[in-house]
Formats: structure tokens, sequence, C-alpha cells
């Protein structure tokens, strides 16, 4: 199976977005598969039955909870994206859904997993129509709708039978509400007076007597910390540290009692911890994970026993490669000289982040380094760019600010020194980002720079000795929106520079050059990034990061985070290449990505023996749809997938000595 290895190490977690131009792939910038926005809230349950803990993440800065199926195990998880599980709840649009905080609970005692999500909205309800293995999704408005008048726009939920009686009782936690007249930090409890099966709930606060107030906002987790059959109260808030409350009462009559000797050891960097309790090393106890204000995900794994715990930090959970601060943008060139490609990053303090590529030119492998970089500041929201400016062969370091001026920083061997001199005179008011491409084809870089009003970008056409001069009929046809981020790159492959912009709202915008390498002319192109978004800010970059010779997309965003997308896209000279039968070739199939039928077109070069085998992203054979021989021509055949899950399949062509592999996205 060796020649799939390579492969398979860079994009075993991927995320499917639903075009053929693009597929994001997150083990790349998250090892773990988790990819998390901030004030991340988690929550843990085997929604497929397979014995392991799948993943849930709430957020205050997406439109909708994020679901990751654990493709691992029980004892070593490994997490990736699933888009399908949740996507009837917000099947209409976001407008009257919650993406903040799930707490997943059987509260209708059927033996499969409710949903239940806090946020503006109050609580909504989602029951489980299917089953323990197949969830589908109903929503039900009557329940919560009393308790939805008492507990404002920010609750999270928490469900617990506190009394003993076999039922689950629901306790709120209150955050800072837009209305509804509740104090944030204090937290409510709600008896079921029902039952197991068809529950009913009634304020009464007598379940949580005891619980202070514990700042802005109050994230209660209940478990049994110490075996001794009543449950503990794990609780979050706005502030760095967390509290925990042992249960010194009994099963039917809880009282509170802070025991902070528990989690003296978590870190205290990090606030708005959110918490949720499980086993997630399958050891027996219960282990500590929780979000964050930044999103970073922090796992404490109980290292005592199920009646003494003890939380130890495990850093190889929920690694995520991001930027401190907040306000990520991207620039890559292989900036050490190895043969990969390296990544720069502006922040909003205004530094340089550097993540030098210690994998390989077609298995990234990103770690943050500073020392490089410590000294260079463009004040604010920097936005730096690799660029070699004096051609000297190594990369000097250009970026935007805050206050719409270029910072210039030249290359010395290592050493970096301000040039204050070169765009002395360009400023666009605010928010400066500059891209840099020869555009006239006159072996000068060029600089388009873009600012927070759509009228301020600006084409520098640079007339040699880094002179440079407006000219913007170098962009003429181009209209951009107010705060864009301008990359050039040639994303068709054609020898002419194309442009795309990063948009606030997250999405981006393609301008293809239609021109020629020496005068472009700007086609704007809708088709080329239709699903491809990020939360807030987007700040796109290009490179070829797997070596199959197409211009990979990196995309930076507010919270920090970076996306990879895998080039998709059929290229100028695949799209003119004429299929015959004189060689022998492997077709990408079509469509694709496909549900669940897709027709491989293939070529073979001399009658024989032909194999034509699919496997999926692991290098397991899933079936062989041809082995036989053949007859020297044209061929095509259709794949019926339906008994297969989404995710990524290969597709192999063997005739003679000749082997030919493809990859294709299944997408239910």
């Amino acid at each position: 199976m060796k020649f799939f290895y390579t492969f398979i190490i860079f994009s075993i977690f991927t995320t499917i977005v639903q075009a053929q131009n693009w597929l994001k792939i997150d083990s790349v910038f998250s090892p773990f598969g988790v990819t998390v926005q901030s004030f991340s809230a988690p929550d843990f349950c085997d929604m497929d039955g397979d014995g392991d803990l799948d993943l849930f993440v709430g957020t205050l800065s997406d439109e909708r909870i994020a679901f990751f199926r654990n493709q691992g195990n029980a004892q070593s998880p490994v997490f990736r994206r699933d888009t399908n599980l949740l996507a009837s709840i917000y099947a209409n649009g976001y407008q009257f859904t919650n993406a903040d905080y799930p707490a997943l609970t059987d509260l209708d005692n059927d033996h499969d997993v409710d949903l239940v999500i806090g946020g503006f909205n109050g609580v909504l309800l989602y029951w489980n129509i299917g089953d323990s293995l197949h969830p589908l999704w109903k929503q039900d408005t009557a329940l919560m709708k009393t308790v939805n008048t008492m507990i404002g726009t920010d609750a999270k939920p928490a469900f617990a039978d506190l009394d003993g009686d076999g039922d689950k009782d629901l306790v709120i936690g209150i955050g800072e509400s837009y209305y509804g007249d509740v104090t944030p930090g204090i937290t409510i409890s709600f008896r079921n007076n029902g039952t197991a099966s068809v529950p009913n709930f009634v304020a009464d606060n007598s379940l949580v007597t005891g619980i202070p107030d514990v700042g802005l906002n109050a994230y209660p987790f209940f478990k049994d910390m110490d075996s001794d059959d009543d449950l503990d109260l794990m609780m979050g808030r706005d502030l760095q540290t967390m509290l925990f409350y042992k249960n010194t009462g009994t099963t039917q009559i809880p009282i509170w009692t802070a025991t902070p000797t528990l989690v003296s050891s978590l870190e205290t960097v990090r606030y708005w911890k959110n918490p949720v309790l499980c086993d997630l090393d399958d050891d027996g106890d219960n282990d500590l994970i929780y979000g964050t204000d930044d999103g970073s995900m922090f796992y404490y794994q109980n290292t005592g026993s199920v009646t003494t715990p003890a939380l130890t930090r495990n850093t190889a959970y929920f690694q995520m490669i991001r930027i401190e601060g907040g306000a990520s943008t991207t620039s890559l060139a292989d900036f050490d000289n190895d043969g990969d490609m390296d990544l720069i990053s502006g922040e909003q303090l205004g530094k340089f982040q550097y993540f030098r590529n210690d994998g390989s030119s077609i298995n990234p492998d990103f770690k943050k380094t500073t020392a490089t970089f410590t000294s260079l500041d463009a004040g604010s929201y920097s936005s730096p760019r690799f660029v070699d400016l004096d051609n000297d062969g190594d990369y000097d370091i250009v970026s935007g600010a805050l206050d719409g001026k270029i910072y210039c920083y030249i290359n010395n061997s290592g050493t970096f020194t301000q040039n204050t001199s070169i765009f002395s005179g360009i400023d666009v008011g605010w928010q400066s980002a500059p891209s840099f491409a020869d555009l006239n084809n006159d072996g000068h870089l060029d600089l388009i720079i873009c600012g927070e009003d759509a009228d301020s970008i600006k084409f520098y056409r640079n007339t040699g000795s880094n002179v440079f001069v407006v000219d913007n009929s170098f962009i003429n046809g181009v209209s951009v929106p107010n705060y864009c981020y301008p990359c050039f790159v040639d994303i068709d492959s054609d020898g002419e520079y194309d442009l795309v912009f990063g948009k606030i709202s997250g999405s981006l915008i393609a301008y293809e050059n239609t021109g020629t390498p020496s005068f472009p002319v700007w086609q704007k192109n809708d088709d080329i990034f239709p699903d491809v978004k990020v939360p807030q800010s987007s700040t796109p970059s290009f490179a070829d990061l797997d070596g199959d010779g197409r211009k990979d997309l990196v995309i930076g965003e507010y919270s920090g985070n970076f996306s990879f997308y895998k080039n998709m896209l059929t290229t100028s000279a695949e799209k003119t290449e004429l299929w015959t039968p004189a060689c022998f070739s492997l077709e990408q199939n079509y469509p694709n990505p496909f549900n669940p039928v897709t027709t491989i077109r293939f070529s073979i070069e001399q009658t024989g023996f032909a194999s034509l085998k699919i496997y999926d992203a692991i290098g397991k054979e899933i079936v062989t749809l041809i082995n036989n021989e053949m007859n020297r021509g044209n061929h095509s055949i259709q794949w019926n997938a339906a008994h297969l899950p989404s995710g990524l399949y290969f597709y192999r062509l063997q005739n003679g000595s000749s082997i030919q592999t493809r990859k294709m996205v299944l997408l239910k």
C-alpha cells in the first residue's frame, strides 16, 4: 500500500466543500482534526454506536454547531468534521436557531440522545426521532416555552437528575443577555416534575442552593467525579479560573461545597472556560475538557482514580496551529530555503507570527517560531507579505497596518532593517493590505493595496528600482467592498496573474485575468470560490503545498485560525488536452463531488489485462470495478457508492506496467 502513504498522512481528516474546486483539509492546521472558533463550548456523545465519543462544539462566532465524528477509537480519539448530522437543523437558515451551547441527553428515555442548544433564542429542543445510530431531528417549541421566558438570551443548559427521582432536571447558567431581566453569572434550576419519558420543567432553585453568582457567565456541568453515587458540579465562567463543587449532600438533596483543590492546577491564561466532564480516554474515570474565549480547547486527563480525581494537562489533544491575539493573515514562501513553503501572519497587536514548515513540499507540518521576527512591529492589525523587493534572493517583508501605511523590512542575511523611504508616500487611510506581482511583465514587482473604504484600492506600477507610481488602469473593471485583502495568483495556470480578494464577510472574490501577461483584463468569476467561506475577515494566499502542481489556498481569519483548501480546479492544460487512445490515461470522474453515482473514463494504450479499483482514504480496497482483458481504446464505467459514507476515495487504473491514481469525493 506504499503508493498511498504520502497523501494519506496529508489528508486523512477532511471537510468536504460542496464544489469540485476546493477540498477543505482540516488536519493541516488542526492535527487532531478539530477546528474551533472563539468562545468554544464542547460536549461529547457517542452518536453512531461505535463505542467512542463524538464531539459537538458550539461557538458565539459561527452560525451553527460543529460536529466532529470520532474516526479513531475509545482510547485514542481522532476527529473528523461531519456537516451532515446537523444539516437539517439549519436547513432553513440561522435566524431562529442557536449555535452557542450544545447539550446532549436522552430526555425522553427512548435510548437515543436528544439535542438541546442554548443561545440567543433561549434553549431550543430537538427530539431525536431516529435512533441511536441514525439520528433524525424534530424541533419541539412547546416544552421549553415557559423556561425561555426566565433565562434571557445567553443561557447554557445542563441536564442532571439532582433529586434522585430517575428523570433529568434542567440547570441553566446565565450569561450576559441582551434582554430578559436576568442577572448574569447566576444559576437557575428547573425541577422535572414529569417523568423520565415525558418531562415537565418547573422553576425550583432549591436544586442549586449554595451556588453563588460566579461572574458575568455561568457554565455548569454535572458528573460524579468521586464515585460516591451523587453528582458533582464543575462550573466554568468568564474569568481565568474554574470552580468545582462537590455534592456533600445526597442524591435527593444536594449540598454544594466548594472544593478548589481539583481545579487548582488549571492554566490561568484563557478565560470564558466552558467545561465538559467525560471519559475521553476510556480508562474508567472522568476527564475535563473545556473551551475558551479564543476557541482553544484544553484537555486535562484524570491521572488520579475514580474516587480521587487529579487533573493533568495533556497537550497532545486538540492541537491547533493558529495565532495568539486574533486577526490572522497569510503569506506563503520558502523563507528558510529548504524546499517547502513557510507561513507568516499578522495579528491585532501588529507583530508578525512565523510558522516554519518542518514537513516537506508535499506534506506540510507548520511549527510556530518567533525568534526571527520578534523586533518587527507594524503597530496594529499587521498584514505582512513575503516579497523579494531588492532582488537579492531572500525574502523581505512588506506589511499593511491599521494606520493605512506600508511598513517595509529589508532582509540582509537574516537581519531585518526597516526601510521608511520606499513606500513613504503611500497611505490608504485605514487598514492597508498589500500584495505584489509583476503585472506588466517588465521584471519588476508591482503593488496593489486595499484599505478600509472600497474606493481606496490602488495599483502602483513599479517603474524600476522600487519606484512606485499610481496607475489604476491596471485594475480597470475591478470592484471591491470595504476592508478587502488582495492576493495575486495564477489560479488557472494559464501564465497570467489572477486577482483574489478576501472579504470581511469571510467569503472570496475572484477576478480572472483574460488579458495578457503584459496587460490584464479582468473578468469577475463567481464560480471559482462558490462555497469557500470562513466566519469573518478572510485573508487568502496561495501556494502548492502538496506537490501536485496546483496552487492550494490558505485563509487566515479574524479568530486567528487558518484554513487549508486543496486545489481541485481543472487547469487550462487539462481543459484543452485531447482524450485519445494513443496513450494510457485515467480521467477525472464526473460529476465530482458525486452522490451516489459517478462516471470514470479511461484509455488503454495496449490490449491486455487491466484493473480499476476503488480505495478509501486510508488505503483500504473497497471494490474492484474491472479486473480482466480489455481492448486498446477509450472506455468508461459507472460506480454507485450508495452504500458508502461521504468522504474522500481513490480510484486506481493499471494496464501492464502503467499505473495511475486519482481522487474523488462522495458527498451525501
